[in-house]
């Protein structure tokens, strides 16, 4: 069995560090469907509707950022589901995870302009890895590393975004890094054109040659999404009905106690119980941004303090998820086994 040069491969049948297919298809179909109904549906507003997005893109951008938070709330777990981790293992997890985002947070208020490209460099792999990894576990087989083709939908999603709208989220920049004026300089926005939409359409080519039609049909509504509708609104749309609705389905697929009703075909009560698991710590999350909403004076300004407290959170998520991605590798399982697969 051969594997796809880009974003994923296909044909292989999946190994002991994977859900079995039946369970992983029904979330990995659901949310690809989520998603991409998503993104069209917000390209149709802002080309359909007159207007547009206009003065509502900021309010679509703190609606994603605010969905988008359940997505890493079960991080602390996802050793339980993988190695079968007892509780008290998992509550020393946990913690270790808590000192990290808290490490990752004090760097932001010791060098912010520093942390805040390396967020962006952390967040352009960490988003465009999660998508060669869902579009691997689509095929059946495990993750497989392809940096060329992550850093390509990564820099798609984040840094195009970040240069078509330089003007929308220069105060943003500047409040979160102090003493700046939060521009990009003119000549790193088309640099970032320039070659991100080139080795797009490159990509795109060679999913097309591999006729992976499903990961080039994706990779043509991002594009769509990244260009067509406003900056602020396409980054919102992105994080929370996107790449946290697929991160969502690959936990709800790893959660063991989801594996009867998803191989029946049954995706609501796994969603229940994620939903169940998420909830305690998306609302310790939440009343800190409450916290900081009522200190701040407007979007920006909410988002500025925002920026950090997710920046923070991404740190050991990255972490986490790339530990996931090594685990569905290697084939390792439950117990860590390992198969002997391709």
């Amino acid at each position: 069995m051969t594997a796809s040069p880009a974003l994923g491969g296909r044909g292989a049948p999946a190994l002991d560090g994977l859900p079995p297919a039946p369970a992983l298809a029904l979330p990995v179909r659901a949310a690809g469907v989520v998603s991409i109904g998503t993104a069209a549906a917000a390209c149709l507003v802002e080309l359909t509707v007159p207007g547009g997005w206009a003065d509502a893109a900021p309010v679509a951008l703190v609606a994603g950022l605010l969905l988008g938070l359940p997505h890493g709330a079960v991080d602390h777990l996802v050793p339980g589901f993988r190695l079968g981790w007892r509780p008290r293992v998992l509550a020393g997890f946990a913690v270790g995870y808590a000192v990290l985002a808290a490490a990752g947070w004090l760097a932001f208020r010791a060098a912010p302009g520093a942390a805040l490209l390396a967020f962006v460099a952390v967040s352009v792999w960490h988003f465009g890895s999660g998508e060669t990894a869902f579009a691997d576990l689509r095929a059946g087989r495990p993750v497989r590393r392809r940096a060329p083709a992550a850093v390509v939908v990564g820099a798609l999603v984040l840094l195009v975004p970040l240069a078509r709208g330089a003007e929308e989220t220069a105060a943003v920049v500047a409040a979160v890094v102090p003493g700046s004026d939060g521009r990009l300089p003119p000549e790193l926005t088309v640099v970032v054109l320039g070659a991100v939409l080139p080795a797009t359409a490159v990509l795109a080519g060679t999913l097309l040659a591999a006729r992976r039609w499903p990961d080039a049909a994706e990779l043509g509504v991002l594009t769509a999404l990244v260009l067509v509708v406003p900056p602020l609104a396409a980054f919102g749309v992105w994080f929370g009905c996107w790449h946290a609705v697929r991160h969502v389905a690959r936990v709800v697929a790893a959660d063991p106690g989801n594996r009867a009703d998803l191989v029946a075909g049954r995706l609501g009560r796994p969603l229940r119980r994620f939903a169940g698991q998420a909830a305690l710590p998306t609302a310790a999350v939440l009343v800190v941004l409450a916290l900081l909403w009522s200190a701040a004076d407007g979007w920006r300004a909410f988002v500025a303090t925002d920026l950090p407290v997710l920046a923070a959170l991404t740190l050991p998520h990255v972490l986490v998820v790339g530990w996931l991605d090594r685990l569905e590798s290697t084939g390792r399982g439950r117990g860590g086994r390992t198969s002997g697969g391709p």
